[in-house]
């Protein structure tokens, strides 16, 4: 009976810690069905900081793409993602997003929206008037989902080791 206690208990921290981002291409943003991660042992000020020490790491110019700052509240970004596809045709796929980032009680809301077009890609020629996907532009779009969501996750996994170098 201890034994199963345990194991329950261990899949309950593993499930718990295991947040995975699954941001799926829509025509002007990419949506996640869970878009609100929980950051265990950090508090918002603790969050705010961290995500500052990121945006450092991953932007060559990080003033110029942060487009909002409210301190221990919420950043916003502005750039694009420029995406080696790995396949013939499309080489790159090259899209501008906005990034707003939220702090809560320990938790972080992230939106990718504003997805737009680029002089290199054409993100809006990914869907029909409906807003339905063109299927000729699966895998460039597969690609972009893939990009945002493990751009995502290595986001969540910097915030919860910290700045451990």
């Amino acid at each position: 009976m201890k034994t199963l206690l345990l194991l329950l208990s261990l899949m309950a921290i593993t499930t718990v810690n295991a947040q995975k981002a699954d941001y799926k291409a829509a025509p002007s943003e990419l949506v996640a069905e869970n878009n609100v991660f929980e950051v265990s042992g950090k508090n918002t000020t603790e969050l705010y900081q961290l995500t500052k020490k990121w945006i450092a790491s991953k932007y060559e110019n990080p003033k110029k793409v942060i487009v909002l700052d409210n301190e221990n509240e919420s950043i916003g970004i502005k750039h694009f993602f420029d995406i080696d596809t790995g396949f013939a045709n499309p080489w790159r796929v090259k899209v501008k997003y906005n990034l707003s980032i939220d702090f809560k009680d320990g938790k972080v809301r992230i939106l990718i929206s504003n997805i737009g077009d680029t002089h290199y890609t054409k993100y809006s020629g990914f869907f029909d008037k409906e807003g339905n996907r063109r299927r000729y532009n699966d895998k460039a779009i597969g690609v972009i989902e893939k990009y945002a969501s493990n751009f995502i996750d290595e986001y969540i996994s910097y915030l919860q080791k910290g700045n451990d170098w």
